[in-house]
């Protein structure tokens, strides 16, 4: 009958060996057998626990027994070398620095480079190997300043964050859309392709927002006019009324008709302040988010006859927000901001 008895230094090599995501499934159930031997189970009992065979449980406890972790870790299946193994480090680097747009031009990378030549499917079975996913890129204003932006979260935005955070004041993420009328196309799974009916004009309906970046309550003007400097006037009034005696900052954008002197007077004779990003600063602009959720919630691959039952989903989407799409928004709105410090291309 084997016994194991594991000193305290062999406990924590089998912890640190279970926790080490390179461990294979099979050597982690290897180690929850001697893990649960040493505790006092009886080879049975392990057995029927993890659907094992009671001379495989016996195997693995020999095992360990004659060679430590050291045999039980060991790799005795043969295991397959690919013709790309020794051109990996290549590979990746060269993955990395110029990302590709689809599998044929990774092939012919990979030929170019090491002389190999996969087929598509191959190719794709490598490249999820060493990491890569099919991603849609995203863009970022050309004159973004990545360390301005990440002085100005540090420095301004996140200490007043963290006082909303504590019931202390009031931040509010200020931005316009503005919704022209027509076909907002996107992507759809379909057996064809799918045709979508565009209306004919320009109109646009135009919603100037403030979302709290706490609770999610969203204040808006919204108009078929223009926004302007007035519409922030009556923003910044709706918002002062509801939140009286309190501090309230708006963070917004560097847009003319909000830090025009009417518009910076008249906040700072309600007490409330103004908070104005970095230009060419969108990702940290809360409100964002709600702008594009909006777009495929309710105009994306949707026909609206005229402007008036294209302005009424607009404004149930927005007024709902607390309902059908609250767990949607909630998980949208958190308070992550993307940085750009390791943009490419």
């Amino acid at each position: 009958m084997i016994q194991l008895e594991l000193t305290p230094d062999e406990i924590r090599d089998l912890a640190e060996a279970l926790d080490d995501p390179s461990t294979s499934e099979k050597n982690k159930t290897k180690l929850l057998v001697i893990r649960m031997h040493a505790e006092g189970a009886k080879s049975g009992f392990i057995a029927k626990c993890l659907n094992l065979h009671s001379n495989t449980v016996t195997n693995y406890l020999k095992t360990y027994l004659e060679g430590k972790l050291p045999a039980v870790l060991e790799v005795k299946y043969y295991q397959p070398s690919s013709s790309l193994d020794p051109f990996m480090a290549c590979l990746k680097c060269s993955f990395e620095v110029a990302p590709v747009a689809d599998v044929k031009q990774a092939a012919a990378r990979v030929q170019s480079l090491t002389g190999v030549r996969l087929s598509e499917s191959q190719m794709r079975r490598f490249m999820k190997k060493i990491g890569l996913k099919l991603r849609k890129a995203c863009s970022i204003p050309g004159k973004a300043d990545p360390q301005l932006q990440l002085d100005f979260y540090r420095d301004e935005m996140l200490p007043r964050l963290e006082e909303a955070g504590k019931g202390e004041r009031e931040v509010y993420f200020v931005d316009a859309a503005h919704f022209v009328l027509g076909a907002f196309l996107g992507m759809i799974w379909c057996f064809a392709r799918v045709f979508v009916k565009t209306p004919a004009g320009r109109q646009r309906y135009s919603v100037l927002g403030a979302i709290h970046s706490h609770s999610l309550e969203l204040v808006s003007v919204r108009t078929k006019e223009n926004i302007n400097s007035h519409s922030v006037v009556a923003l910044i009034d709706q918002i002062a009324e509801k939140h009286q005696g309190q501090p309230v900052t708006l963070v917004m954008d560097n847009a003319r008709y909000q830090r025009c002197h009417f518009v910076m007077n008249h906040a700072r004779g309600k007490e409330v302040e103004l908070l104005f990003l970095p230009a060419y600063s969108p990702n940290l602009n809360l409100i964002e988010r709600l702008w594009k959720l909006t777009k495929r919630r309710c105009l994306t691959n949707r026909y609206y006859k005229d402007f008036e039952s294209f302005r009424s989903a607009i404004d149930s989407c927005l007024d709902n927000l607390q309902g059908p799409l609250k767990s949607e928004l909630e998980s949208l709105m958190t308070l992550n901001f993307q940085f750009f410090p390791n943009h490419k291309i």
